[in-house]
């Protein structure tokens, strides 16, 4: 299990709703929408801890 870099949610990278490549790592995520989130501005995400996901729904 990795964590989805927006949300935090644990993801099952063989079964992540989407994944997206960063300076060479592979980033994977729950839901389109995080992915989406994350390809909009990846710099914000990338390398820091994940939000917690309390409240955060698909």
């Amino acid at each position: 299990m990795v964590k989805d870099p927006v949300c935090g949610m644990d993801v099952d990278p063989k079964t992540a709703a989407g994944k997206s490549d960063y300076q060479g790592q592979t980033y994977y995520f729950c839901s389109q929408g995080c992915k989406q989130t994350f390809d909009k501005d990846p710099q914000k995400y990338a390398g820091k801890p994940a939000v917690s996901h309390a409240g955060h729904t698909h």
